[in-house]
């Protein structure tokens, strides 16, 4: 049989263990929400497909056409950022990099 003090030890042993061990799981075990929100069709289309329709194409609630859009990928990110128009500004909504990947992702849509 163990003795107490040797149980302590085990317990204490596998306590350190697995708080080291803990954050190397975690770290690789994304909450599925934020796997979504790194995907920039899936976030186009929980963030702006309402007003400018699945492909930027401007179906929605009568947002402007996005795709072929002529600003660059800065001024595209800036307008997410601030809003503009009816558009609100999405900065407390998005991450930065979200915004950024975004913005990549509009620049990508095909005017046709």
């Amino acid at each position: 049989m163990f003795s107490r003090l040797q149980c302590l030890k085990f317990f204490a042993m596998t306590t350190l263990i697995a708080s080291f061990a803990l954050p190397v799981f975690a770290e690789d075990a994304q909450p599925e929400a934020e796997q979504q929100q790194q995907d920039p069709k899936k976030l186009f289309a929980n963030s702006c497909s309402w007003c400018h329709g699945m492909f930027g194409m401007k179906a929605g609630k009568g947002g402007p056409k996005l795709a072929g859009i002529t600003k660059d990928e800065e001024g595209v990110y800036n307008t997410i950022v601030k809003g503009q128009g009816a558009m609100p500004s999405f900065k407390n909504t998005l991450k930065p990099d979200e915004i950024r990947l975004l913005a990549r992702y509009i620049k990508s849509l095909p005017s046709e």
